[in-house]
């Protein structure tokens, strides 16, 4: 999963944008109008001048009413997704063909509230969908439990053989990421802006295990080694069950990073990438262990991407010791 980083509790910090860019995967830029949402962010010139040094791709999630004013003015930012809110307009069509007409990638937002049926039409256009799990409009709210969201969305893309990315924004913390591990990006603001160390703070966005916070991992040891005194036997059981489960996830995850790398790579044709491939270009974990071994993949573990019309097949491929098993 990609963490994408939200400066707007810091828009006016350059300083604190520049720190952020050095850490996250990419820059969630929120820009708000005061009609669609209660309030509206800093001027676009203001912001532009806080924005000069950013390397990362650009996420701009538009909050507004009048989108088409908004995408002829962001197009100076040069960004990788424009994204606009399904609730802002009554003709959504419209505006993923303007968008894509201007070379850029076309996303969908969806507010917490709004039927998720809403963007099913609009699913194979679109790169992008974004599930807010907080009302728009300002950072630090309270995250608003949209797992079924995630897992729709999910499984219509697996059984559509699309390609959109799933991300989600707001209230993400390393509580809440356990909540979302079938999204592709998270979106995390003053998580990370509220610390004095945003590394540390995107290390612990990055590095969870089985939907647990490493206090609660902390816990589930102290508990298996009280288990295991009475029942041995079960909790071996449990551990080796454990294992396959987190081999499957972590499988499925590598499978998601190749479609990241296929969605910024969209002319290349069939490929077999390895899993070093993969983590020199920051779509997968660069210590990345096989839960079976705890060893890293070897060389020869590859990941296999075939190009068809409209879809990508995507399939794992490891060798040897490192299949689940």
């Amino acid at each position: 999963m990609k963490i994408a980083g939200s400066f707007l509790t810091i828009q006016e910090e350059k300083n604190k944008i520049d720190k952020l860019n050095d850490v996250v995967d990419q820059i969630h830029f929120d820009i708000m109008d005061g009609s669609f949402t209660e309030r509206p962010t800093l001027p676009l010139e203001k912001i532009k001048e806080n924005l000069k040094d950013i390397d990362k791709p650009i996420d701009i999630h538009l909050m507004v009413i009048d989108i088409k004013r908004y995408v002829n003015e962001i197009l100076k930012f040069k960004p990788t997704y424009i994204t606009f809110h399904i609730e802002a307009t009554d003709n959504p069509k419209y505006f993923i063909n303007y968008i894509k007409n201007k070379n850029i990638k076309v996303g969908i937002a969806i507010n917490p509230e709004t039927n998720i049926d809403e963007i099913y039409p609009y699913l194979d256009d679109i790169d992008l969908v974004l599930i807010m799990s907080v009302h728009p409009g300002k950072g630090g709210q309270t995250f608003i439990d949209i797992t079924d969201r995630i897992e729709k969305l999910y499984e219509f893309r697996r059984r559509n053989d699309l390609s959109y990315v799933i991300e989600v924004d707001g209230g993400i913390n390393d509580q809440t990421i356990n909540k979302i591990q079938k999204a592709d990006i998270a979106v995390s603001g003053s998580y990370i802006t509220s610390s004095d160390n945003y590394q540390e703070k995107v290390h612990a966005l990055k590095n969870y295990m089985k939907g647990f916070t490493l206090a609660e991992l902390l816990g589930v040891i102290v508990l298996l080694g009280i288990i295991s005194i009475i029942a041995i036997g079960t909790v071996d059981r449990n551990i080796k069950e454990g294992r396959k489960k987190t081999c499957k996830t972590q499988e499925t995850n590598i499978i998601e990073g190749a479609k990241m790398w296929l969605i910024d790579n969209p002319n290349t044709p069939s490929i077999e990438l390895t899993i070093s491939e993969l983590q020199n270009g920051g779509y997968i974990d660069d210590n990345l262990l096989s839960p079976m071994t705890e060893e890293e993949y070897d060389e020869n573990s590859i990941v296999v991407i075939t190009k068809g019309t409209n879809k990508y097949n995507v399939t794992f491929n490891p060798v040897g010791k490192d299949r689940c098993n």
